[in-house]
């Protein structure tokens, strides 16, 4: 390259630069002072100053947002659309009270039962708080042939299938819901918590339903599932939440399946009524701890139903209904339990000797 082509570029390279300087001659600067020394600073372009902006209001936006869904946490309506028609669905509410942490007031001192107690201590409202769903969403409850059905007539809603199986307390997920029923129970034990087991360790395992009452178009069933909940995660070793049973009530039109009532509940007449048993170490015969304590309330109901203009054409009482469940659940049930003077005076009537049983509490539902 020869010196008169060096000089033509450094002539545009100073045009270049005079260019340069005089696009940005109308920006305004500033000067820094910067360990002693004047620096030139020129500002940032309008619209990058603008980009700025933007993007700390859009970050304020989010954080509101997220501020918002942690206190108006999302649950899902299952099997509603959103173009549903509001009048053919229900909203079901559940209700839970906690157990009392000093119910396992002498086992925290163990690390290993403070570890395993872990779910049961931390679980303190329903999984789900309410839901809607159809009328037909219960339908699976009704016995076949509804209409021709009588009051007193029982039948098994969930049949126990299981009774010659070992059913492992190591356990930590319930095989999945196969069915109608299944899915309809699993759904309804689920708005508790997410993860029932339909069919518990130990027996009475299933669910029975009987007819109490019948109109013209309208059914009054009554129902008996016994289930449970394993609690903990993998990490930890496998807790077992077993209520004394839940008990059911469905009164619905035979017509046009609308639903009239639906409630479902752990009994509470009891002094105790729910049983947990938690594994301390491998061996499920000498690592399991067992207590037996009181639950306050768990219950879910339809709301803004009412079955009380009903006329019922045949029916029989709630309490002989409920007698008549347990007696298709529990065998031994099926021999009449007395009181003592009571059973005294039939023996001696019927010249039958008497036999005494000592319980601690009522020999049903995780009671002693």
């Amino acid at each position: 390259m020869n010196i008169s082509q060096l000089n033509s570029k450094d002539d545009a390279s100073e045009e270049d630069k005079s260019e340069n300087e005089t696009k940005i001659s109308g920006a305004a600067h500033q000067d820094v002072k910067v360990g002693g020394s004047q620096k030139e600073c020129r500002e940032a372009p309008r619209g990058v100053v603008r980009n700025q902006a933007f993007l700390a209001v859009l970050s304020v936006a989010v954080g509101i947002v997220c501020l918002w869904f942690q206190d108006h946490p999302y649950e899902p309506q299952i099997g509603i659309s959103s173009h549903a028609n509001i009048s053919n669905v229900v909203t079901l509410k559940t209700h839970f009270v906690p157990l009392d942490p000093k119910a396992f007031s002498s086992f925290v001192d163990s690390k290993e039962s403070r570890t395993s107690l872990h779910g049961i201590l931390n679980w303190k409202s329903a999984s789900v708080s309410w839901k809607w769903v159809h009328h037909q969403y219960f339908a699976p409850l009704l016995p076949p042939s509804a209409v021709s059905k009588d009051p007193a007539f029982v039948w098994r809603i969930l049949p126990d299938d299981t009774s010659q199986e070992v059913m492992y307390s190591s356990k930590y997920v319930a095989p999945p819901p196969s069915g109608p029923v299944e899915e309809l129970l699993h759904g309804l034990l689920s708005l508790f918590h997410p993860q029932p087991f339909l069919y518990s360790r130990y027996g009475p395992r299933g669910a029975a339903g009987i007819i109490r009452a019948k109109s013209f178009d309208c059914v009054d069933i009554l129902l008996r599932l016994h289930a449970e909940y394993q609690l903990n995660p993998p990490s930890r070793r496998p807790l077992w939440f077993t209520p004394a049973a839940f008990i059911g009530r469905l009164v619905m039109n035979t017509t046009d399946s609308t639903v009239k009532h639906f409630s479902l509940h752990v009994p509470t007449d009891k002094p105790l009524n729910v049983d947990l048993e938690w594994l301390i170490g491998p061996d499920e015969d000498k690592d399991m701890e067992v207590t037996i304590t009181f639950l306050p309330e768990m219950s879910l109901e339809v709301e803004d139903t009412d079955s009380g203009g009903i006329t019922w054409l045949d029916e029989i009482s709630h309490s002989k209904a409920l007698d008549l469940l347990e007696k298709e659940l529990y065998k031994y049930k099926q021999v009449d339990y007395l009181n003592f003077s009571e059973a005294y005076l039939k023996g001696s009537s019927e010249g039958k000797p008497v036999h005494t049983l000592v319980l601690w509490g009522s020999l049903a539902d995780q009671s002693c």
